[in-house]
């Protein structure tokens, strides 16, 4: 690879770390790496999917069809009650979204593993 190139791919790895790092620091939940099934209701459609991270504040799911920003669904991860959400964004085969519950009605909904959240 030519300095160029290297020095090129460099500074996007840098642009890509400082965005992370950005977004870090807006969340304002406790973010935690899953991988849970989940069930997602869109209307009367039921959609089996991947859950790929969550918060107190929401979840980022695997899901291919894009959905309008501001949706509302319900999501029922693994075997906990189901609950309701917006959609945040939905980009590259991933969808976020937003609990309409406030932060201690989630975190009672998934017990112990709630807890670990906070």
């Amino acid at each position: 690879m030519t300095s160029k190139k290297k020095s090129q791919v460099e500074v996007r790895e840098i642009n890509k770390n400082s965005i992370r790092d950005g977004l870090e620091m807006l969340r304002s939940h406790k973010r935690r790496t899953v991988v849970w099934p989940a069930i997602l209701i869109v209307n009367e459609y039921e959609f089996k999917c991947t859950l790929y991270d969550i918060s107190l504040g929401g979840v980022r799911l695997k899901f291919d069809l894009p959905l309008a920003t501001g949706a509302k669904v319900k999501i029922k991860i693994k075997n906990f009650d189901y609950t309701d959400a917006l959609v945040s964004w939905h980009a590259e085969g991933f969808l976020g979204l937003r609990f309409t519950e406030d932060t201690d009605y989630i975190r009672a909904m998934l017990g112990e593993y709630g807890e670990t959240l906070s």
